[in-house]
């Protein structure tokens, strides 16, 4: 394995690798934070009250129904009143985009219906002072991630792009493999990212338990660094900017999409210490989308668990 940082000096050091993010990788200098999807009910604004009753110390959001293609509706009061409230709390925020979104669709309604859902996700990103919005890229629906799909793909991905303010993320999450799912190895994610111009506001989010499901075995530190090491090479660290951290109900190489809550999985307790020891997560966002032990979503529980592991292996708390 290659060395991610060979020394000290590497601290803010910046990337020149060909078309990648030049973001300098500064391990250890933020902490680590661990937060939670929190439901919008009632308004944006609520999701902080939500994720300070958890004890959340990062925040992620839909801004519209998930299920539906109904842009979001906030207004410009809203709005201020978002940053105010964001910057009071000082947490960072990430929006989740709708899950109707296939950017390798065929169909010619769809396609360009994913376009304008992340366009408006990052336009309102931008203003109301977010990371980035984190989505699934699609379903080849049978046809194979084959040339015309890679090429469609990363021509829709430069849309979005050309149509948004130049400070938003768009942060493709990694899948578990099913239904013919795009982007569930390293590989696939920096395929589409290189084809689209590797354009820096590209970024990805690894979702634990789709990685597991995957077949990548992230439950020791041998295991996770062996797969930190293939998505610095396919993708390159500086692009990692989210952790979506969720335990798994199916074994290892499932190609399934089942969370479970942290610890009571097949990651388990251990695996989740492997994943937040290395480096490359130092100062990366956790934030949990576990089901929650009364089923009703991220809870106090799964964060003091995350907290604990954090405490455990030495981190700062944030």
């Amino acid at each position: 394995m290659a060395p991610m940082c060979e020394s000290s000096e590497c601290n803010g050091r910046v990337s020149t690798r060909g078309d990648r993010y030049t973001r300098p990788i500064r391990y250890g200098v933020e902490p680590m934070r661990i937060g939670a999807h929190v439901s919008t009910a009632g308004g944006p604004l609520k999701a902080f009250e939500r994720a300070a009753a958890v004890g959340a110390e990062a925040i992620q959001l839909f801004i519209s129904a998930p299920q539906q293609w109904k842009a979001p509706a906030i207004s410009a009061e809203v709005v201020a009143a978002f940053n105010d409230a964001r910057q009071q709390a000082a947490v960072p925020v990430f929006f989740h985009g709708v899950y109707l979104i296939n950017l390798a669709s065929q169909d010619e309604a769809l396609a360009p219906r994913s376009v304008d859902s992340l366009a408006s996700y990052l336009d309102f990103g931008a203003r109301m002072g977010v990371e980035g919005t984190i989505f699934h890229v699609g379903s080849h629906l049978g046809r194979g991630m084959d040339e015309a799909c890679v090429a469609q793909v990363s021509r829709l991905l430069k849309q979005v792009l050309d149509r948004s303010p130049a400070e938003s993320k768009l942060i493709l999450e990694c899948n578990a493999g099913q239904g013919g799912c795009i982007g569930g190895t390293f590989t696939e994610l920096g395929l589409l990212i290189r084809e689209a111009g590797g354009d820096p506001r590209l970024a990805v989010c690894i979702d634990t338990c789709h990685a597991f499901a995957m077949g990548y075995d992230i439950r020791t530190n041998e295991g996770c660094a062996a797969v930190m090491a293939e998505f610095e090479r396919d993708i390159g660290l500086e692009r990692l900017v989210a952790v979506h951290a969720n335990d798994s109900k199916q074994p290892l190489g499932g190609l399934r999409d089942r969370h479970e809550n942290i610890g009571d999985g097949h990651i388990g307790l251990d695996g989740f210490a492997a994943v937040m020891r290395h480096k490359a997560f130092a100062a990366v966002p956790f934030l949990l989308e576990v089901p929650g032990l009364s089923g009703a979503g991220p809870d106090i529980e799964n964060v003091m668990r995350l907290k604990a592991i954090r405490a455990g292996i030495g981190l700062p708390p944030a």
